[in-house]
Parts: C-alpha cells; structure tokens; sequence
C-alpha cells in the first residue's frame, strides 16, 4: 500500500484491490511546541538569474494557539551580573590628621577649646585656616598683601570662611533642617558661596577688612567633590601614584584668586572637580606653604616613605607631621634647595633661591568604609 499526501487529502492505492482511495487528512489534536517559522525575503544575486523562495508559509496569530491550562510555567531567569540592576553606593568616609607650622609660631596641629573666645570650628595657622570632618576638609590661605593695611586681618577672614564652610556642612546633619534629606546633593562651589556670604558680612559688621584663597573637598559616597579656588592645592594618590592634582589659579606671578573685600572674584571662578574614589586613597591638601616649597615627586617619596605593607597600619598623623616638617625646613632654607616657587620666580626672570617662608598647613585625609550612616529616607 502506498499512500500520497497533500496538505488536505491523502491518496491511498492498495495493490490488491488496484483502487485509489482518497479520505480527508485529520488534522493532529496533539499539542506540538510552539516553533516560530521566519518567511525568508527574496534574495537577488549579480548573475542574471534570480532564486525565490519556497512557497510561503502563513504563521498563525499567537493567540491561536492553546496550550494546557496546566502547563507548568518556567520561572523567569535573573541576571545578578546584569548592569543595569541597581547596585547600592559604597559608603565612605575619611580618617585624616592635619598639621602646620605658622611663618612666625609655634608648631599649631589641633584646636585648644582651654582659650576664651574659642567659638570658631576652624583651626588657625598664622594667616591660614582649615577645617577637618569625616565628610570633608577645607583650607584657606589669608592673603599676606594686607600686611600694614588699617584694619586688615586676613587672617581672621580666612578663620571665618572656613568656621561657616564647616556650619554650612554641618546642616546636612541635622534632621531638623531641609538639608538633611539633600545630603548626596552637596556642591562645594554652593558651599563656598555661602560661606562667602556669611564672611563678607560679619566683616562688615565688625569692619575689618582683608581676602584669602580656599579650597574645599566634599566626600559623596564614590565621589570626591573639590571646588579649588586661588594657589591652594589638593591631590589623590592611589597605588603609590597620583590619579589627581589640582593646578593653581593665578592673575599673574604670585597674585591669585582670592576671596574678600576688594576682590573682584567670587566663588562661582573656583574650579569644581570631581574624583572617583576607592577605598584607601591617601588624599592630600594644603596650602601654598606646602605646595610652594615641595615638588609633587618629593611629596610622593614622602607619602611612600610612610606607609608599609598593612593597609590597616597607615596613620594620616604622620604624613602630615611628615611633610610640614620637610616644608618648613625647605622654607627656611635658601642655599642648596630648590623649591616650586623657585622655578616659577625664575621662569618670569626674577632672581630668587630657595623656599619660600609663608604659613604652612597640611591636612591628610585617607578613604575608609563606613559602617554606619543615618537613615536619610523620607
């Protein structure tokens, strides 16, 4: 028996009998997997000759096909290395040691709360001030050209920028205040704005007169958010090399942005950085008393001499006691050293040998997890 299909009958021939008979083909009720067929496009080729396809078969809907109503259903496939599942933000904050020598005192590294009038959050250096916390640093440079000036004080000015930097920080602390819910949101060139307006009030209630230089670093959970304004400085070192170094802003040789009365820059000039950080990088600032006197090479061998193989071992104390000293012993020195501010004399035809004398702070800050960190949710 031989039997002939095709797509709605089938012919059936019996040699025995040497009849045909032809019956419906029944259509299959079993339930086959759902193969989705592509129709191919007609393909032309550079002969003269062109192929077509073979007949065209017309898919039906998907809503045409039925499947068992107890089918067991395959459970959805998740991707845990897919990049776009948020992952949350690392958490960070810093360990840090500051230190400094002013151009004509003593050795002066943490505030003393023992003197009366303390009432300031920022700690002097000479004519320098800063600030630490575990979420940023701050330092400022008072301009020593008010020297004999009536009224001048540059260096109370440059108290009073970073004192109500840190207050302004202070904000995103406290729960009672809106700024607290906007706390990934902190700008440090918004930051020196204000404090800038603070500052330049008081200073006209109180009529002292006088400008500075400021830098400013707020940590972000990854990110390192500088606003860098004047011939302060600020770099990150990772892995024993640095990733990041800020370059001056200067109207001309040793005249640079400044802040405050008479001043025609404001902190919208500042140059706003931002850093991706890791945990364990070593990130340094000071102002131009250390950047003045030491190569950045020579503040590098100096961090490497420092640290030893435990990471747990790195203590940002001694790198910064270590590196105001070799900065203050470079300033006093003017034979048989050669100094930043050095080449830049020379490089604008001025004669000068050695460092240079001016206040020197030197705050050292290194990346560290957090373990805890207040619930900022509304």
């Amino acid at each position: 028996m031989y039997i002939m299909k095709s797509k709605t009958w089938s012919t059936v021939f019996t040699s025995s009998t040497k009849q045909f008979t032809r019956r419906p083909v029944q259509p299959c009720t079993a339930l086959l997997p759902y193969n989705p067929l592509y129709k191919q496009p007609r393909r032309s080729f550079s002969s003269s000759l062109t192929f077509n396809a073979s007949p065209q078969l017309e898919l039906p809907t998907r809503q045409q096909h039925y499947y068992h109503h107890n089918h067991p259903k395959s459970l959805p496939l998740f991707d845990f290395f897919s990049k776009s599942i948020a992952k949350p933000l690392p958490s960070y904050i810093f360990t840090h040691g500051a230190s400094g020598f002013a151009k004509h005192r003593h050795r002066y590294t943490t505030p003393d709360h023992t003197k009366k009038n303390e009432h300031y959050y920022s700690i002097q250096i000479g004519e320098d001030a800063y600030f630490r916390r575990s979420d940023a640093i701050g330092v400022a440079d008072g301009v020593g050209g008010w020297t004999g000036v009536s009224a001048a004080n540059a260096a109370l000015y440059s108290r009073k920028l970073m004192h109500h930097a840190y207050m302004e920080l202070e904000r995103f602390d406290n729960v009672d205040d809106p700024s607290f819910y906007h706390y990934d949101d902190a700008d440090p060139v918004s930051i020196l704005e204000k404090s800038y307006e603070e500052s330049m009030q008081e200073a006209k209630q109180e009529g002292i007169i006088g400008s500075c230089t400021a830098c400013l670093a707020i940590l972000r959970h990854e990110e390192l958010r500088i606003a860098n304004l004047g011939d302060c400085g600020i770099s990150v070192i990772r892995h024993n090399d640095y990733i990041f170094r800020s370059e001056e802003q200067q109207h001309s040789f040793n005249f640079p942005y400044q802040l405050g009365t008479s001043s025609p820059d404001r902190p919208k000039d500042a140059q706003s950085f931002t850093v991706a950080v890791e945990k364990g990088d070593i990130i340094i600032m000071g102002s131009d008393g250390l950047f003045d006197n030491l190569f950045d090479k020579e503040i590098l061998s100096i961090v490497k001499s420092q640290l030893s193989t435990r990471f747990l071992s790195i203590e940002p104390q001694k790198i910064s006691d270590a590196l105001a000293e070799r900065a203050k012993y470079v300033s006093s020195c003017k034979l048989n050293v050669d100094s930043p501010f050095q080449v830049r004399a020379v490089n604008e035809g001025l004669y000068y040998q050695g460092g240079k004398a001016d206040d020197i702070s030197v705050i050292v800050a290194i990346v560290n997890d957090c373990e805890d960190s207040p619930d900022r949710r509304l």
